[in-house]
């Protein structure tokens, strides 16, 4: 079979957050089946396109715009990358935030528009990513080109609203799809509305989040309305993640390497050289949080769960950055209680492998989340998740409720809306941690979980494969 992803990330390229991680574990994974992958994304300015091969230039009318798009591709591990150059648009800081937004991606859309049309690329079944390139099954079917599409909903807070305008002004599309309400969505022009409605099928990161989609009639500016009107055409499959990249057998960013047979005493000394590291004192379970410092995100709690934390001092190190109010906290954290608050502001890759390993339990507040993947990949390494029940955690963490029944219990689950019910989640957490048996059995639980991506590839495949009989 012939995939294509047209994304706006993919690893190793370009992240930002789980959806570069999805495109390149299932591209990978599908390579490993045979199938043959193609992967469509802009080449932003700080990727090395040195050792690309240039294929061509592509000319891209944007209503009254006559622009160039350059076209190189490269392979890595069997996956071919086909990237879009254009140096005003995506040679920047950074990939999104920007107030041309809209323009850049329908540049993008409009350029693997002329990719399918002037190189002939007829892939079995195109994969779409988010609003950023939700409106590509409109634009084929607009100039009557049949290739089989799905769109995955990764994040739908973001949906590419914007004036009615821009729909013939950036997309080179008729004003008809505005008014029969394709494109219309709260009086403004959608892209993922859009995609939605025009898309084959559709798909989110979860089996829960699906769920909350369809009946949720609250949140993301009532999209759940739309969602049932696809409700057919619409699942959750849940996300994986890399196990070559996080494996604590031969990770090469942790001092001291484990499997489910030796953790124990190797996960102590990966948490003396981080606590070296930090300069901090004395001994403790360890919290890790590596996530986007947003709302979403649910890092308010923080100050309320602190002072339990530190009256067992219990350490804290955290990873990310995002909106300021939040960088600002825990920059005061970690001057107010230094030895026992460490942030890094920013990402970075080695240093979170080293918190993945060393760390007792990871924290994840979420007020909604998809699917997730830091849960995931703490279970890698034993590395209880402590995590909100909403969307692809509740999916992928079982909760221990009874320090009596562990069962299957891999991590924790408390309820956001619930100030109780989250003290009394890090009670149980901080029992389990002072009662070797239980910790132990629950990081044994963790560390078998099957989070590959076989499976999950599997089951784009069979929905893939429904598009093209």
């Amino acid at each position: 079979m012939k995939i294509a992803f047209v994304t706006s990330e993919a690893l190793p390229f370009s992240k930002t957050g789980g959806l570069a991680d999805v495109v390149y574990g299932l591209a990978k994974s599908y390579v490993e089946s045979n199938h043959e992958v193609t992967v469509i994304s802009p080449l932003y300015g700080d990727i090395d396109s040195t050792k690309f091969k240039r294929l061509c230039s592509l000319p891209v009318q944007m209503n009254w715009r006559q622009l160039v798009a350059e076209i190189y591709e490269v392979y890595v591990k069997g996956v071919r990358y086909v990237f879009v150059s254009n140096s005003y648009y995506f040679k920047r800081d950074k990939l999104y935030g920007y107030d041309d937004d809209i323009e850049r991606f329908a540049f993008f859309n409009l350029a693997f528009l002329e990719i399918v049309r002037r190189m002939n690329f007829r892939p079995d079944v195109l994969h779409l990513n988010d609003w950023e390139t939700a409106m590509i099954p409109l634009l084929l079917k607009d100039k009557k080109i049949k290739i089989p599409t799905v769109l995955t909903i990764h994040n739908p807070a973001f949906q590419g609203n914007y004036h009615p305008g821009a729909l013939g002004d950036y997309f080179n599309l008729p004003y008809d799809y505005y008014e029969d309400g394709t494109c219309r969505f709260h009086d403004y022009f959608s892209c993922l509305k859009t995609g939605i409605m025009t898309v084959d099928k559709l798909t989110t990161v979860s089996k829960t989040h699906a769920k909350e989609l369809l009946e949720d009639t609250e949140h993301y500016n009532n999209l759940g309305y739309i969602i049932r009107l696809r409700k057919k055409d619409f699942c959750g499959i849940v996300n994986g993640v890399d196990e070559e990249e996080f494996n604590p057998t031969n990770d090469q960013y942790i001092k001291h390497r484990f499997d489910s047979k030796n953790f124990e005493t190797a996960k102590r000394a990966n948490k003396k050289a981080l606590f070296e590291m930090a300069e901090m004192d004395g001994e403790g379970p360890v919290f890790g949080i590596i996530s986007r410092l947003t709302e979403q995100k649910g890092l308010d709690i923080l100050p309320l769960i602190i002072p339990k934390l530190l009256s067992v001092n219990a350490k804290l190190f955290v990873i990310g950055n995002g909106q300021l109010n939040y960088e600002n906290m825990m920059q005061d954290l970690q001057k107010k209680y230094p030895n026992n608050v460490f942030y890094f502001c920013g990402y970075s890759n080695s240093f979170a492998h080293r918190v993945y390993a060393s760390s007792d339990f990871i924290l994840m507040p979420s007020r909604y989340e998809p699917c997730g993947i830091s849960q995931l990949i703490s279970k890698r390494y034993g590395t209880l998740p402590i995590v909100s029940s909403v969307g692809g955690l509740v999916d992928t963490v079982v909760p221990l409720t009874d320090i009596n029944k562990i069962g299957k219990s891999d991590g924790f689950r408390f309820d956001l809306n619930n100030i109780a019910d989250i003290e009394k989640t890090i009670d149980l957490a901080l029992r389990v941690y002072n009662d070797k048996k239980v910790m132990n059995t629950m990081i044994k639980n963790a560390m078998k979980y099957p989070s590959g991506w076989n499976d999950i590839s599997d089951k784009y495949i069979k929905l893939y494969s429904k598009l093209i009989k």
